[in-house]
């Protein structure tokens, strides 16, 4: 039997772990592939995988074994990735530099997300056929989406992309999302992944806990359903290829984040959350997050749905570990100093509010006056009558694909402030020219504005400057006024992250 060769990156990550477990329960089918850093842990933790060939030299930097092939090397490196993309059938893509990291370190993410990917569509196209016979599987993030709280928390594939200022993870996943869905591959596809829920709880303890507001619509996935997911698309149909998709655990894993805390904490053994946490510690706006309204498309393909959200709080339950116990024996008091002294971090919201850093409380509360309006737990707040809705996407979706002709590309554009200067469509495929409202041109392929989003690449942030875009936008504006007024003028630049160095 002939097997497929699959090239699996990030498999030290929580997706990409949990897919290289996955794949391994298959090695019957598949040969495996990794592209991994040769770091003293992940060396640890993978030759052990290879059997006889386990103490392999570290100066090697392929190692084989049973139908697994480990390629010490690097994403940012081309001939590293040649080196691994070489005869494989598949590439899952889930590696990156994700956020916090990404937030102190935007040029290196850049270098991994974009870099890294492009690398691999180089190396694909290196392959015999042009690579016409290799399939890549591309993970983005529900963070493209950007700022989605009520009303607009009902998220679609095909709404804008509109990352939160100083989100450097997912202005450059849309950045190398773009590059695959004009890549003029075969074979592609985007998987935009929602939150991933790990076991392991305590290892995410980091001030940018605080930057999600109490009132944040959450859809999350467990690690062992999104990689087992992601390997799903090894036996896919045709029609999959092609083609954007949100990613996620479905309507049975989504929560408000303000009652997921209370669940988590109690978990922990650290009680009522309120007693060691102020409420003035949460943002108010500027992160990312919502309940996908299309997330079942991609399971209809891959019938990932398998856990729900208890199933989540119990995989917590059995990696509690000793925390759990301390929790219970160390005083409220202390632990509430613990994790105010995080919260004051630089990259914390009260430091932010104490050094009076106007960009980032301008960015994640409006004001320092609507910070200081924050009433206090034992206050209520009386819930909005606005009903959540979906977004207009500026053209007729309701027409199947091979329906849509050259005035629903002339409509869209219109919609997005800009104009479709092509006089011809040939399909969703093919590149049009494109005029944003600002006399950038750019090329795009319908598929990448109309399906997917995306718009100029010019104005895309950073700089972040959606005030201004949002005069001119209507696409852009029915999320941005969605929570900021329209008398807003705000402006952040690509160096705005160094304020937390």
């Amino acid at each position: 039997m002939i097997k497929n060769k699959v090239l699996l990156t990030g498999a030290s990550g929580s997706m990409g772990n949990a897919a290289f477990l996955e794949l391994l329960k298959r090695k019957n089918k598949y040969d495996i592939v990794l592209l991994l850093r040769p770091s003293k842990k992940n060396r640890k933790y993978f030759t052990r995988f290879l059997g006889a060939k386990s103490s392999v030299s570290n100066n090697e930097c392929v190692i084989e074994h049973d139908g697994l092939k480990i390629v010490w090397g690097d994403l940012t490196n081309p001939d590293d990735v040649l080196r691994a993309v070489d005869g494989c059938d598949f590439v899952l893509h889930p590696a990156a530099l994700i956020s916090p990291a990404a937030d102190y370190n935007p040029k290196m993410a850049e270098k991994v997300n974009v870099g890294g990917t492009k690398n691999i569509i180089t190396a694909i196209k290196k392959q015999p056929n042009e690579g016409d016979n290799t399939k890549l599987v591309y993970v983005g993030s529900v963070a493209e989406y950007g700022d989605r709280l009520a009303p607009i928390y009902r998220i679609r594939v095909g709404d804008p992309l509109i990352p939160s200022v100083y989100d450097f993870y997912a202005t450059t996943k849309i950045v190398a999302e773009r590059l695959v869905i004009e890549s003029d591959l075969k074979y592609w596809v985007s998987i935009r992944q929602t939150y991933i829920g790990i076991p392991k709880t305590l290892t995410l303890l980091d001030p940018i806990m605080f930057h999600q507001p109490l009132d944040q619509h959450v859809e999350l996935i467990t690690d062992k359903d999104a990689g087992y997911g992601l390997v799903q698309c090894l036996g896919v149909p045709e029609s999959f290829w092609r083609n954007i998709y949100n990613m996620s655990g479905g309507p049975s894993c989504r929560f408000i984040y303000q009652d997921y805390l209370e669940n988590m904490m109690n978990l922990l053994g650290l009680g009522d959350y309120r007693k060691i946490m102020d409420k003035n510690w949460f943002c108010l706006r500027n992160f990312h997050g919502g309940w996908f309204e299309d997330s079942h498309i991609l399971n209809n393909f891959l019938h990932h749905w398998r856990n729900n959200l208890d199933d989540h709080y119990e995989q917590v339950k059995e990696h509690k570990y000793w925390y759990s116990y301390l929790a219970r024996i160390i005083p409220k008091y202390f632990i509430k100093r613990l994790l105010k002294r995080m919260v004051t971090e630089k990259n914390g919201p009260l430091h932010w509010i104490e050094s009076n850093n106007e960009g980032r409380i301008k960015a994640f509360f409006g004001s320092k006056k609507r910070w200081k309006s924050i009433l206090p737990w034992k206050e209520v707040v009386p819930e909005s009558n606005t009903a959540a809705y979906l977004l207009d996407h500026g053209f007729d979706e309701n027409k199947p694909e091979k329906e849509l002709r050259l005035e629903d590309m002339k409509q869209a554009a219109r919609f997005r402030g800009g104009e479709c200067l092509s006089q011809r469509f040939v399909d969703m495929k093919t590149k049009l020219r494109w005029r944003c409202a600002f006399g950038h041109h750019f090329e795009g392929t319908p598929t990448l504005i109309l399906k997917g989003g995306h718009w100029c690449p010019v104005c895309e942030a950073p700089p972040w400057n959606y005030d201004k875009i949002a005069t001119k936008n209507p696409f852009f504006a029915q999320v941005y006024y969605a929570n900021h007024a329209k008398d807003e003028n705000n402006y952040y630049n690509e160096k705005s992250y160094e304020d937390i160095l």
